[in-house]
């Protein structure tokens, strides 16, 4: 399974949560949504993870 974090640097709850993953030993998959932006289909995609 791969992690992925979208994440707000400036965010210390999202800060948090990236290095809970890493302690974890995981390498997660950041990506900075504030850089990237939501797209429709990147949205989409979340919504059916989430079921």
């Amino acid at each position: 399974m791969t992690v992925v974090i979208h994440h707000n640097p400036v965010c210390g709850t999202s800060s948090n949560v990236l290095a809970i993953i890493e302690a974890s030993g995981e390498t997660p998959v950041v990506i900075s949504y504030l850089d990237t932006g939501w797209t429709c289909p990147r949205l989409l995609t979340l919504f059916a993870a989430l079921g």
